[in-house]
């Protein structure tokens, strides 16, 4: 791994940047479907990976197996996802989307997508240009996932902002 020298202009970059994206997020998280924000990340996950082991959709979230499997038992019991038992191993099961999960995923995607649009049509035509400049850099951004080993050490600004 490379080591990457952090400056206080990029840390203030940095903060601005996570700030602005997480504050658009909860914005734009509002649904009408009743989805909380971890159900929709996870029929999220199974629509785009296909059906997963439960260890694998947790370890994907981010969380434990337990707690992933209490989530799971809420999206079973409004018929959102299913088990499937693998064939290749009889101890283990396979999470999978159902059309009704499909469908409501959909729904919730699509209001999400429309308030954005909604937003990006207030913004003045220089503005929505640059963000369209910029979105090759998000990209870059998101496809980047190499792992730090220590924490970038500074100040920690913006946290509550």
């Amino acid at each position: 791994m490379t080591a990457h020298r952090v400056d206080d202009a990029l840390l203030a970059l940095a903060t601005e940047l996570r700030v602005a994206m997480s504050r658009l997020g909860r914005q734009t998280r509002v649904s009408s479907t009743g989805l909380t924000p971890s159900q929709l990340s996870a029929l999220t996950s199974l629509d785009e990976c296909g059906a997963l082991r439960l260890n694998e959709l947790a370890t994907r979230e981010g969380v434990a197996a337990p707690t992933m499997s209490r989530g799971v038992d809420i999206l079973e019991r409004e018929e959102l996802v299913r088990r499937r038992r693998d064939p290749d191993d009889a101890r283990s099961w396979f999470i999978e989307l159902t059309e009704r999960g499909r469908a409501l995923l959909t729904k919730a995607v699509d209001q999400r997508t429309t308030l954005l649009a909604q937003r990006l049509a207030d913004l003045e035509p220089g503005r929505l240009e640059a963000i369209k400049a910029a979105l090759p850099a998000f990209r870059e951004l998101v496809e980047k996932r190499e792992l730090v080993e220590k924490p970038v050490s500074g100040p920690r600004r913006g946290i509550d902002r």
